[in-house]
């Protein structure tokens, strides 16, 4: 008999987020291959549990994914997360998912919070689909290159920021289209939760000189029903 791999899906901020089924699955297995191994162990205290936990990120990857199948070999049921969200949604453990399913093992998810599901559902946007691109590359043209390709197939587009780079990126958002409409969330499900709409640098004149903490995540549009209020804030 061999193991099975849960992809398990863990609160972005507010712990209330976790789902009853990923909280009897995190009770059932084995072990947890997690990215920091302290922050999923205030989540497991949070919930009671206590498991043995395995590291699992992209810099410990062949040693880790190694150890993972051997323990699926023996029997082992093992819960995979990230230290938010959805495991490989622009997070660790793809890779680990590619090997596990290789090798002929059960891979089962146990859906969740998502930042840029949670961003696209208060947008307005998205009800003719839409585009994640992750994380967009450090460099302008690629960057630029990438979002204008995505914009150009006629859907709402999601991606994840860096505090560091959001300026960066709403400036190149735009400069696509002074139609563009934008929605930046940030502290998603957690006290300080806002919202900011509006045209892409209206929105950007709006966050200069504030300090922002955290990841963000950007949706933009052609659509502009959900802009009609576009200099409201919702905290």
């Amino acid at each position: 008999m061999t193991g099975e791999l849960f992809v398990v899906a863990t609160p972005i901020g507010n712990l209330g987020d976790i789902t009853f089924r990923a909280v009897e699955t995190l009770k059932s297995v084995s072990l947890v291959a997690c990215e920091d191994t302290r922050r999923t162990q205030k989540l497991l205290h949070y919930l009671g549990i206590s498991k043995p936990f395995l590291r699992y990120d992209e810099h410990v990857h062949h040693r880790a994914s190694a150890e993972i199948i051997d323990r699926l070999r023996g029997g082992a049921d093992i819960a995979l997360v990230t230290d938010a969200g959805t495991p490989t949604i622009s997070d660790p453990g793809t890779r680990l998912v590619q090997d596990v399913v290789k090798e002929g093992f059960r891979v089962t998810p146990i859906p969740g919070p998502s930042s840029p599901i949670a961003v696209l559902s208060a947008s307005g946007f998205g009800g003719n689909g839409f585009i994640f691109l992750g994380f967009l590359p450090r460099k302008e043209g690629p960057a630029k290159s990438l979002l204008q390709e995505a914009l150009g197939l006629g859907r709402t587009v999601v991606v994840m920021e860096s505090p560091f780079r959001v300026h960066k990126t709403l400036g190149l958002i735009s400069k696509m289209g002074p139609e563009l409409q934008v929605v930046v969330g940030r502290e998603l499900t957690k006290l300080n939760e806002e919202f900011i709409r509006g045209r892409a640098a209206e929105v950007a004149e709006r966050l200069t000189g504030r300090t922002i903490k955290g990841e963000v995540t950007i949706a933009f549009s052609k659509e502009t029903k959900a802009s009609q209020n576009k200099g409201a804030e919702d905290n």
